[in-house]
């Protein structure tokens, strides 16, 4: 009987070819770094080189994962939604209340300006 699982990309057999997604080429690497930091034929441990790599994989996590939990990234989203929700609003409101709404953009953009000038007094 052929074992026909080297054809699925999430496969053992698939991974061990380089077939499917970046995690071979990642231990590879890690695997050929440790070789050659290893002194003498001795010096490699396989078993550790493993576990450290596993290790190694735990840290890191997944970068999307990363990327989405980031300060940068919910400043980023706060920032389009407060422009999308904005830009619906602004026509509407302009139109029927031009002094107020005038008045309230104008007390925003200040309350920003003090909002970033003492973030920047507190960094120093």
């Amino acid at each position: 009987m052929q074992d026909f699982a080297y054809l699925f990309s999430d496969s053992a057999a698939a991974w061990l070819r380089g077939r499917g997604d970046a995690r071979f080429h990642q231990y590879e690497r890690f695997y050929r770094a440790g070789r050659a930091s290893a002194q003498g034929a001795d010096g490699f441990d396989l078993e550790r080189s493993n576990e450290q790599y596993a290790s190694f994989c735990r840290r890191s996590g997944n970068r999307l994962v990363q990327i989405l939990d980031s300060k940068r990234f919910r400043s980023l989203m706060l920032f389009l939604v407060i422009l999308w929700g904005g830009s619906l609003l602004l026509p509407t409101v302009g139109k029927s209340q031009p002094a107020a709404f005038g008045v309230v953009l104008c007390a925003v953009f200040v309350g920003m300006r003090v909002r970033a000038r003492r973030g920047r007094s507190k960094s120093r």
